[in-house]
């Protein structure tokens, strides 16, 4: 499965977990919703009948009696709803009328209702009204202390007389902060586990991507490897059996160009086995490395003289190397590591070519430079160039394929960071590529 599909669904399984937990929390809403209904309407007719007691406390030298006598009537414990709403009815009207000539207050029904709902953990900001039986409105608060939002909670009617054709109601105008307050915790924990399992499905991908492309990788260079190792084992092999025939005993000159093709050849697949070797042992800290007063002058000056023999291209050298302080590294990694560059050099570029090896003292360190006028390497593949099998990008360049494995400059890397040292490129594509191993001047302790 390519990467563009397992993105897609990826981003659908994040849609559906999403989709899922806001479908749970809806309904996890709507639950406490409802025993937000269910607390309203049950602690609500108890607010009218203690918003009565309240106002004949007022009274209560003149009718201390039917107070006590209201005290005694136990709402909780009654079954009879219709008759605790009778009684709440026929004992406000008898009451203000007879003796304040009063209606119901709402301010004093908002507080105790509020005070109610508080006690069972719900903050609830509302308005308390009179209406009549058809739900207009007739009296509520002045000022009405919240407008009331798009959506609210109304408790049932109380009726405050016997033709129920007055009541009393309560609107809550604010449910839904009730409900995330109820719910304060769970949304965080399920914000949480959605970052969470997003976070964590995200990393998977990344890694099936990336195992998916290593895989492919690991392909490409078991091809490559295997292409460019036919080759001189075939090489080899027919030399060999050419040798073993004794057709060439009487040659001597064609019999010493045959063995000069079996070493050439042979250190073809040494140099490939030791590369592929010492970078695995960079990869697992287990490459030692024999640091000495490096000659950097004569070791350049043999580079130069080893490929001008082996190009098989134009190729122009420039070598400027002063007199250098001494500074220490494993003399033949460095030089395999500069090899490897001129190689690249070599590959990388038309068919005459330029090339020039510098060296310079900074600050401390040493700084070997390789600067070639080749196809010189792409913006976004600088970056990505010194990883494991990756190559610059310009390896199909005219159509004439480069061979090579993608392990050259991840070996340059590695030894070079090895070494304590570092490694740095500057190129334009189609102009130039300059890499620069920066090594330290004294040495230190790894």
């Amino acid at each position: 499965m390519t990467g563009k599909y397992i993105k897609i669904l990826t981003a659908l399984g994040l849609v559906a977990i999403v989709a899922i937990q806001s479908l749970w929390l809806m309904n996890t809403y709507r639950l406490v919703e409802t025993q937000l209904v269910q607390a309203s309407n049950r602690l609500f007719p108890k607010a009218v009948i203690d918003e009565a007691i309240e106002r004949l406390k007022a009274y209560k030298e003149s009718a201390d009696d039917h107070v006590d006598a209201m005290k005694s009537f136990s709402w909780e414990e009654s079954s009879d709803e219709q008759a605790m709403l009778d009684f709440v009815t026929t004992t406000l009207h008898h009451y203000a009328d007879s003796l304040s000539h009063t209606s119901v207050s709402l301010p004093l029904l908002d507080s105790l209702f509020t005070e109610a709902l508080a006690k069972e953990d719900y903050h609830a900001e509302l308005v308390c009204q009179v209406v009549d039986s058809l739900g207009n409105v007739l009296q509520q608060e002045e000022p009405v202390p919240v407008t009331p939002s798009f959506r609210t909670v109304q408790t049932k009617l109380v009726f405050l007389d016997n033709e129920h054709t007055k009541a009393v109601q309560a609107v809550i105008v604010n449910p839904y902060w009730i409900a995330f307050q109820q719910m304060g915790v769970m949304l965080v924990a399920t914000a949480l586990l959605i970052l969470f399992v997003a976070g964590c499905i995200v990393r998977q991908v990344q890694i099936i991507i990336k195992q998916n492309k290593i895989a492919r990788i690991r392909q490409d260079f078991t091809y490559a490897m295997i292409h460019d190792m036919k080759t001189p084992i075939s090489t080899i092999s027919m030399a060999g059996h050419t040798l073993e025939s004794g057709i060439l005993d009487d040659k001597p000159e064609l019999r010493k160009q045959y063995f000069s093709i079996l070493n050439e050849e042979s250190a073809h697949l040494l140099s490939l086995s030791e590369k592929i070797l010492t970078i695995a042992k960079l990869e697992q800290s287990r490459l030692k490395l024999v640091r000495s007063e490096v000659d950097l002058p004569k070791l350049l000056d043999e580079l130069v003289k080893k490929f001008k023999v082996k190009a098989e291209k134009k190729v122009t050298f420039e070598v400027s190397c002063p007199s250098l302080p001494p500074f220490l590294a494993d003399e033949e990694y460095l030089k395999e590591a500069i090899s490897n560059l001129i190689d690249n050099s070599l590959k990388y570029s038309n068919e005459e070519v330029q090339i020039r090896l510098s060296a310079e003292v900074g600050k401390g360190v040493v700084y070997i430079k390789v600067w070639d006028n080749g196809w010189g390497i792409p913006l976004k593949q600088q970056k990505r160039i010194f990883e494991k099998f990756e190559r610059g990008g310009l390896e199909y360049k005219k159509g004439k394929k480069v061979s090579g494995f993608g392990l050259g400059l991840n070996y340059v890397y590695r030894v070079i960071t090895a070494m304590n040292g570092t490694v740095e490129v500057d190129s334009v594509e189609g102009a130039y590529s300059e890499f620069t191993l920066s090594l330290p001047l004294t040495e230190e302790k790894v």
